[in-house]
């Protein structure tokens, strides 16, 4: 779940838009007053004005947000940077101030109790903290409210297309990657297959990592191999050219019996294209990473972030693959594993994304 930045440029700073009441029509209402106020600006400096054209948006006041995302150079500090950029560039006057953190747990805790104003949180641990449950237990985090979802992380079994394998359950009885002992992955691995009738006693499950399993699968080791990682996961990486691979398939009452067995889960896709001849999307389940704020943020500022990550995101997010999932608008808001703040639900509701 957790990978180094991608070695890509960081998008160009992109123009902040000025909200209006009217949200769908404010999207081009916004291009236009930035271009009439750029000419505006052209002619008063050809004429050597010295003060602003009449009907000219004043300066707004800078305010300071904090943030804390997780380790440096993690995927998730990277989505945490560009929602950060995408708020810099498109909220009035807000200057988000990003640091480093010990990861979600903590930094539910902290929006909580009010010693940062937004956070990267994993859809897991949002939900224990909304429920007080796992390392939450007994002491739920009231206050937790999120903004924007920014990325999924989803379940992938890979197999050699030669194989000719096409569903997860037709993996039992052979010798499968589920993840290293006591990740993520494995833990996904185990809760995905028991739903089949799939465990230790019936299949051989190896505790191998994503690249190693990837690896086990490459050389005819392994059937298959399991990763529950942002899309696309590093461990594609080591694929060689003119090598086929397949995403086996989830039957939908198995995806539902996984989904009531984890409500912080949701049903994603693994993107078509990802591997070369994989022509359709495969439905899958996954969790989303999470922008979050306190149910103590101002309402209008809320709504300007939820704004700002539906207008902007897709220009700051578009470089970024794993993030790709934003330039889906229901994606944003909905099947969330914990409440959206009041602002946010506005604006989403004001532009027809909730369902």
């Amino acid at each position: 779940m957790i990978g180094k930045k991608e070695n890509q440029e960081k998008p160009a700073q992109f123009v902040r838009p000025v909200r209006t009441e009217n949200v769908r029509a404010g999207k081009t209402k916004k291009l236009r007053f930035f271009k009439g106020w750029v000419l505006a600006s052209l002619l008063c400096l050809l004429a050597g004005c010295s003060q602003a054209p009449e009907g000219a948006e004043e300066e707004p006041e800078r305010f300071l947000l904090t943030m804390e995302t997780f380790t440096d150079g993690s995927v998730m500090d990277l989505a945490g940077e560009t929602a950060a950029s995408i708020i810099n560039n498109t909220v009035p006057g807000a200057h988000v101030q990003v640091s480093e953190s010990k990861g979600s747990p903590v930094n539910a805790e902290n929006v909580d109790n009010g010693s940062v104003d937004l956070v990267m949180v994993s859809g897991e641990t949002a939900w224990d903290a909304c429920n007080g449950t796992g390392v939450f237990e007994g002491e739920p985090k009231e206050k937790l409210r999120v903004l924007a979802a920014c990325y999924p992380v989803l379940s992938a079994w890979t197999a050699k297309a030669d194989t000719g394998l096409s569903w997860v359950h037709d993996l039992k009885g052979g010798l499968i990657g589920t993840g290293t002992e006591g990740s993520v992955t494995e833990r996904m691995s185990k809760l995905s297959l028991s739903v089949m009738g799939i465990d230790e006693e019936n299949t051989y499950f190896e505790p191998l990592g994503l690249s190693e399993g990837m690896e086990w699968v490459l050389e005819d080791w392994a059937l298959a191999s399991h990763s529950f990682d942002e899309v696309p996961s590093g461990s594609w990486q080591q694929v060689p050219e003119g090598t086929e691979l397949v995403f086996l398939k989830y039957t939908q009452e198995e995806l539902d019996a996984i989904l009531k067995e984890a409500p912080f889960l949701y049903q994603g896709e693994l993107p078509a294209g990802t591997f070369a001849g994989q022509q359709e999307a495969v439905s899958t389940f996954g969790v989303k990473v999470l922008l979050c704020a306190s149910s103590d943020m101002d309402e209008e500022l809320a709504y300007e972030i939820a704004m700002a990550m539906d207008v902007n995101g897709p220009v700051y997010a578009g470089g970024h693959g794993f993030m790709s999932a934003m330039l889906e608008e229901e994606f944003l808001c909905n099947d969330l594993p914990a409440p959206l703040h009041e602002g946010a639900r506005r604006y989403y509701e004001e532009s027809g994304y909730l369902q």
